[in-house]
């Protein structure tokens, strides 16, 4: 299914395939997804998971940087919102909380973030994400994306 020139409440879902065929390119065009370092786990029609290798450049002196668990809740979330309305249009982040649950001390395995939009709407979204390390939950996000053209 395409979506139309003009998505809003009523653009059509994605397939599971068109919408990780979507995240894949993304992932792999953006600059800070490189510099950061994640990929694309799983994405579906208005949900992404994406996972991040940890690695000693992520740290801050011993914990996994705040900034980098952030950010991967953002991407996941922005994300969500694109595997329905890219390439017509782009997703921004207007709005963001980030809960810490518990630190992360570790330069091994990965941090996983899963992101699902509670409500697209014909210009704001509203998604929630929830981040993990080794199955444990260290972080919930919510996020308000705004449509934009691009």
């Amino acid at each position: 299914m395409s979506i139309s020139t003009n998505p809003g409440r009523e653009a059509l879902a994605k397939s599971k395939d068109e919408a990780r065929a979507v995240i894949e390119k993304l992932c792999a065009e953006q600059p800070y997804a490189k510099v950061l370092g994640y990929r694309l786990v799983d994405a579906a029609d208005l949900a992404v998971t994406l996972a991040l290798p940890l690695r000693p450049e992520l740290l801050q002196p011993r914990l996994v940087h705040g900034g980098a668990i952030s950010s991967l809740a953002e991407a996941a979330c922005t994300f969500a919102v694109l595997t329905r309305l890219f390439p017509a249009f782009w997703a921004s982040t207007v709005e963001q909380s980030v809960q810490f649950l518990r630190p992360v001390e570790a330069t091994t395995g990965e941090l996983v973030a899963f992101a699902h939009v509670r409500r697209f709407g014909r210009a704001i979204s509203f998604v929630e994400a929830t981040v993990t390390h080794e199955g444990r939950e260290i972080a919930t996000a919510r996020s308000t994306q705004i449509r934009r053209s691009l």
